[in-house]
């Protein structure tokens, strides 16, 4: 459970997984919103050995690779969600 917490708590991971709520995105698309490259790829990767995100990688021209949140993924910003609205301050 802290492994979540923890991986909860790293810069970007809340926004991606609220961004990759309404649609799947572009790799680059994700790293405008971290803001830098290698963080980026890492908060992905967590991400994904978690099961809360899915990585495609697209047949079309330029092979983007891109990314959506799974059911557990929902499920997780759900939680995170709830948490927020119950200890605003």
């Amino acid at each position: 459970m802290s492994k979540i917490f923890k991986l909860l708590a790293q810069k970007g991971v809340v926004e991606i997984l609220e961004k990759l709520e309404g649609k799947a995105m572009k790799y680059k698309e994700i790293e405008e919103i971290v803001g830098n490259p290698s963080t980026t790829s890492r908060r992905l990767s967590s991400l994904g050995e978690l099961g809360a995100v899915r990585r495609k990688v697209s047949s079309e021209k330029y092979r983007p690779v891109y990314y959506a949140l799974t059911k557990e993924g929902r499920e997780l910003l759900s939680i995170v969600r709830e948490i927020s609205e119950k200890y605003r301050a």
